[in-house]
């Protein structure tokens, strides 16, 4: 009886461990399509151990409306949202992440935090009116063209070369902690050169207005 009770609870324990690594998604969508590159073993579901080897997630025009579900991919270095349907996006604690494009995705307010290997971040397109970036210090190429921002604080940005905020609201903009920047486009927004704070650097304008 021994001898078939232990096969019998490593079984078990088997199963019930392989069932806690299955990750369970909030965006089906999203989960359709992580499944369809990187199910790997091939059994309709993600385990954290797949999740884990994930570098690239590209997610372009897949109905997602959530990125909740980004947090289970710690290891990608890109993500491509272009093309999608979600409103509010919050992404923190990627330590790897080096690139996030989401353009032309109805997003609303951006919040980025504790993302400290992220150097290039493309938004354009969108319906933003807040951003917040929030211990990003790598960032060297931002563009938030095509949206509702009338404020942005880009002064932790150190290494930011070039700013890309071409048509949307923004009447004050202070780049005067930059000192790497490189080239800015703020063509179509209401700010007149006094209201632009410049630094000691020389720096490419596109589209300022004259008083």
């Amino acid at each position: 009886m021994k001898n078939k009770i232990i096969p019998l609870l490593l079984c078990i324990f088997a199963l019930s461990f392989s069932h806690a690594q299955q990750l369970v998604f909030k965006d089906k969508n999203f989960e359709k399509a992580v499944l369809e590159n990187h199910d790997l073993n091939k059994d309709g579901k993600i385990s954290s151990s797949e999740a884990d080897g994930v570098e690239n997630l590209f997610l372009m025009d897949k109905g997602i409306t959530s990125v909740e579900d980004v947090s289970y991919f710690k290891n990608a270095r890109m993500i491509i949202l272009d093309q999608n349907n979600i409103p509010r996006i919050l992404l923190k604690d990627m330590d790897n992440i080096q690139l996030i494009s989401c353009a032309g995705s109805q997003v609303s307010v951006f919040t980025a935090e504790n993302l400290k290997s992220l150097t290039s971040l493309y938004l354009d397109g969108n319906q933003i009116e807040n951003i917040s970036l929030k211990s990003t210090p790598k960032i060297s190429q931002l563009t938030v063209s095509l949206n509702k921002i009338k404020m942005i604080d880009v002064s932790a940005l150190q290494y930011l070369k070039k700013l890309n905020l071409e048509h949307n609201l923004i009447q004050q903009l202070d780049i005067s902690s930059n000192i790497h920047l490189e080239s800015l486009n703020i063509m179509k927004n209401p700010i007149l050169e006094k209201d632009l704070k410049k630094g000691p650097g020389h720096v490419t304008i596109f589209g300022l207005n004259k008083p």
